[in-house]
C-alpha cells in the first residue's frame, strides 16, 4: 500500500481546539416553597367568622332549649302564644272543649260566656257529652265564665290560638274539670243562689292560663329543630377549621343564621360572620 492511502496523523490537541467550552450546570435554591391549600393557615377574618358562627350556634341551642321548656326561660309557651295574637285579626279564633266533673263524667246544659272587649259577649251551651263550641272570638287572652244549671259559676282566664300559616282561623281546644261541691262551698257566695270560684286573677298574676297543648307541641317541634341545626352548625365549623376550608365556614354561618328563633343576637352573629366570609371570597 502506498503512503498516500493512509490518513494523516493529527495531534490530539489539534482535534480538541475546535470544540466549544463545556458549560457547568449550577443548582441554586431560590427560597421559594410550595404550600398546599390544606397546609395554609386560615385567614384571621375566617377565624373571626368561625368564632361568630360558634356564638350564633350556641345562642341558637339556647333558643331550642327555651322552646322546649314551656313554663320557664326567656319565653314560655304562654308568652309565645300570646305574642302571636298581637297582629291577629279580630273574630279569628274558635274555642272548642269539654266540661267534666271530678269523676271525668261530661256535664250537659252548662252555659259558657266569653267576655269580649269591644263588642257583645259570646255564649255557648254544653251538649249531652259535655262538649261546646264558641266562634267569633279574638285571639289572645279571654275571660271565660262557666255556669251550672244550679247557679254555681267558674271563671278562668284562657289563651286562644292565633291563625297559623295560611289557616284563616285559630283553633283552641280545652278540657275543664268542674270544681267539687266542697271547693264551691269555700268559694265566694253570690247574691243569688250558688257560689263563685274565680281563678282569672291568679292565672293572670302567675301566668297559669289554660292553653291548647297542641300549640305547645308546635313550639316543641321548633325547639328540636333549633337544637339540631345548632349541632349541625358546630360540626360544620369544626370540620372547616380542621380542613382550613373557608367554604365550609361560610356554610356554617348560613346555618347559624337560621337558628335565631326569638333570640335575635344569634341572627346578628350569623349575619356578620356570613358577610366576613363573603369579603374573603372576593379577595380570593
Amino acid at each position: 500500500m502506498r503512503e498516500s492511502e493512509y490518513p494523516p496523523i493529527v495531534a490530539e490537541e489539534q482535534v480538541l481546539q475546535g470544540l466549544p467550552p463545556e458549560d457547568t450546570t449550577v443548582f441554586q435554591n431560590s427560597g421559594a416553597t410550595l404550600t398546599l391549600p390544606s397546609q395554609a393557615p386560615l385567614p384571621p377574618r375566617a377565624m373571626f367568622a368561625a368564632l361568630l358562627a360558634i356564638l350564633a350556634a350556641t345562642a341558637g341551642f339556647y333558643v331550642g332549649i327555651d322552646h322546649l321548656d314551656g313554663d320557664t326561660g326567656m319565653y314560655t309557651h304562654r308568652q309565645l302564644i300570646f305574642s302571636q295574637s298581637a297582629g291577629a285579626p279580630n273574630e279569628s279564633a274558635i274555642l272548642t272543649g269539654v266540661i267534666l266533673d271530678e269523676d271525668g263524667q261530661p256535664l250537659a246544659n252548662y252555659t259558657l260566656e266569653g267576655h269580649l272587649a269591644y263588642r257583645r259577649n259570646a255564649y255557648a251551651n254544653t251538649s249531652e257529652n259535655g262538649s261546646f263550641r264558641m266562634e267569633g272570638l279574638d285571639p289572645g287572652q279571654l275571660t271565660l265564665d262557666i255556669a251550672s244549671p244550679e247557679g254555681d259559676r267558674f271563671t278562668n282566664l284562657i289563651l286562644l290560638n292565633s291563625p297559623a300559616g295560611f289557616e284563616p282561623i285559630g283553633f283552641t281546644h280545652l278540657v275543664f274539670e268542674w270544681p267539687s261541691e266542697v271547693e264551691f262551698d269555700n268559694g265566694q257566695e253570690l247574691s243569688v243562689e250558688g257560689h263563685w270560684i274565680d281563678l282569672s286573677k291568679s292565672q293572670r298574676e302567675n301566668s297559669t292560663q289554660p292553653y291548647d297543648q297542641t300549640a305547645a307541641a308546635m313550639y316543641d317541634m321548633f325547639g328540636t329543630g333549633f337544637i339540631g341545626l345548632s349541632i349541625i352548625t358546630l360540626g360544620i365549623i369544626a370540620i372547616g377549621i380542621k380542613s382550613k376550608n373557608t367554604g365550609l365556614i361560610r356554610t356554617a354561618t348560613v346555618t347559624a343564621f337560621f337558628t335565631m328563633g326569638h333570640f335575635y343576637v344569634s341572627c346578628g352573629f350569623g349575619l356578620i360572620a356570613f358577610l366576613l366570609t363573603l369579603s374573603l371570597a372576593k379577595q380570593e
